[in-house]
């Protein structure tokens, strides 16, 4: 039977685990696009160009997406918690490293342990919901999470300028090691790790499939699934693409394009992550509640993304409006696929290997990143360099990859399967 002491107590601190995993992930978001804010301050203090900034940028992202599959594999043998306190530990050793650097070198280094460090939440965090969370709430649950993550990234701009102008970057930095500390802190002493204790298959909490031979699948199996790397191609060009404009790219370009100030630019810029906090949690809870066809849904907002960089390419002197609307766009689109592509592999793995095979997949939006933020920088190297800016030409045969990168993913999207039934759960491992 089950044991309806353990679920009311599950159900009360399950707030709990989400609320500082929340917390903790707002700052996963912050250091992903913070670059963006401060770029000038980098290039300035350094005396380095914008190749050199866009490495030392996506020294985060390469070391977030290598360190997956190892975050997923101790996140199901370790459980949640310790994976996610020991990984924000490392984070605040980032932020003094990155904030102390004397060149160029040592903050790729501390942005380079930064990426280690936050690289232990989302995937520890996917596994704690599809635990903590009933089957029909777990999409809802990421879109929100995503939600609070790009809250995160509205504090990476006109905040952080803000700071970065009155504080300057170092100190600002500081700053936010010594709240990440705290964070790692409440992480291993506030939230517990799911037992399973009193529940039974019947209880809703419990996520695994109920699947014949199931446990015998490995968990590499995923790697030989043609619509694993499908999926793996997609998130890789959609989410590099959109994370080099936001994070890094953005605020310089609006600020040469629109002949703006640095907060404006920023203020623009944040309007990414504001229609991203609107598409997460609205599409996960469509996905949970409303939509049949997942894979449909992802094809609608990838074409919107992709009339999204049409705009950035060819609309923004049509207005602050048109502007506007473009970037909010961008960041609905955007949200709106990671919570659908989260769902569609929520119904397509067995929970007990969700850990690993989430590790297996998160490297390839992070290596996105990280290879597109160093080719955009190559390209716009190619422009003229005023008084430590670049012209607003400089940038667009960047975005014009940008552009064709988001027109193949639409087009990649079209191969993609829908599950039929919870029967058919076992073939996206096959």
């Amino acid at each position: 039977m089950i044991n309806k002491k353990n679920i009311l107590l599950r159900d009360s601190h399950r707030w709990m685990v989400f609320s500082l995993i929340a917390l903790i992930y707002l700052f996963v978001y912050f250091h992903r696009v913070s670059t963006s804010v401060i770029a000038q301050d980098i290039l300035k203090a350094f005396n380095v160009n914008a190749t050199a900034l866009g490495f030392m940028s996506s020294m985060y992202f390469y070391l977030y997406a290598f360190e997956q599959p190892l975050v997923g594999y101790f996140t199901d043998r370790l459980g949640a918690r310790r994976v996610i306190a020991y990984c924000t530990l490392a984070a605040a050793a980032g932020c003094f490293m990155f904030a102390l650097a004397p060149g160029i070198g040592w903050a790729s280094a501390g942005r380079a342990l930064i990426g280690i460090g936050v690289g232990g939440v989302y995937v520890p965090a996917v596994k704690a919901f599809s635990q903590w969370f009933r089957r029909n709430e777990f999409a809802t649950m990421v879109g929100l999470l995503l939600a609070v993550g790009n809250f995160g990234a509205v504090v990476a701009t006109t905040p952080l300028a803000w700071a970065a102008n009155n504080w300057g970057w170092r100190i600002s930095f500081h700053i936010i090691g010594w709240i990440s500390l705290a964070l790692a802190g409440g992480a291993f002493f506030l939230i517990k790790d799911f037992n399973g204790s009193g529940a039974t298959v019947k209880d809703e909490h419990i996520s695994e499939p109920a699947e014949t031979g199931s446990k015998e699948i490995p968990f590499y199996r995923v790697l030989i699934s043609f619509q694993f790397w499908i999926l793996a191609v997609i998130f890789f060009g959609v989410y590099g693409i959109v994370m080099t404009f936001q994070g890094l790219w953005a605020t310089p370009y609006l600020m040469a394009a629109l002949e703006t100030d640095r907060i404006s630019a920023s203020r623009l810029n944040m309007l990414i992550p504001m229609g991203f906090i609107v598409g997460a949690p609205l599409f996960g809870r469509l996905s949970d509640r409303i939509f049949k066809s997942k894979v449909q849904v992802i094809i609608l907002l990838l074409a919107i993304l992709t009339l999204s960089w049409a705009g950035i390419l060819f609309g923004m002197e049509l207005g602050t409006l048109s502007v506007f609307l473009i970037l909010f766009f961008m960041g609905i689109a955007t949200g709106g696929f990671i919570s659908i592509l989260w769902a569609h592999i929520r119904e397509t793995v067995p929970a007990r290997i969700l850990g690993s095979v989430s590790g297996l997949l998160n490297p390839a939006p992070f290596l996105g990143v990280a290879v597109f933020q160093v080719l955009t920088g190559s390209l716009i190297d190619r422009g003229r360099l005023i008084d430590g800016a670049y012209l607003p030409g400089a940038y667009k045969s960047s975005f014009m990859l940008c552009f064709l990168v988001s027109c193949a993913c639409f087009i990649l999207s079209f191969f993609l399967k829908e599950q039929k039934s919870r029967s058919a759960s076992r073939s996206f491992i096959r």
